[in-house]
């Protein structure tokens, strides 16, 4: 039996795929499965890195509909907690709301909308 023996064409030299060949056939088809299994790894890893490169920075301004994506509440209700002055500091943009994401990760640590009830629970006695 010799030695794994690494691909040398282009970009699947970088890759750590190698072929081992064997004796038996049985065995063949379970190393054709491992090298299948992967390759698919690799072309999958390299298309999201890809992919990502693409979208450059995480998000920070959300849009109401993104805020209330990622505070997980619908908009209707970030809407009211808007209105109520208990939503997370935000800044008017034509006819919309922007929430960036630091006030909304804050305002979620701070404990969300509980945080609010409890404070005008506590004023009110």
């Amino acid at each position: 039996m010799s030695p794994p023996t690494r691909m040398n064409d282009g970009e699947a030299s970088k890759s750590r795929i190698t072929v081992v060949p064997t004796s038996n056939n049985a065995n063949r088809f379970a190393d054709f499965e491992q090298l299948a299994r992967e390759t698919a790894a690799v072309i999958c890893k390299e298309l999201n890195a890809r992919e990502f490169a693409k979208l450059g920075e995480p998000r920070t301004w959300f849009d109401l509909q993104g805020a209330a994506a990622y505070l997980a509440v619908s908009e209707q209700t970030l809407s009211r907690y808007v209105k109520e002055k208990t939503a997370p500091p935000s800044v008017k943009v034509g006819n919309g709301r922007r929430f960036h994401r630091n006030d909304l990760d804050a305002w979620i640590r701070a404990g969300g909308i509980l945080a609010f009830r409890k404070a005008e629970g506590a004023n009110a006695n």
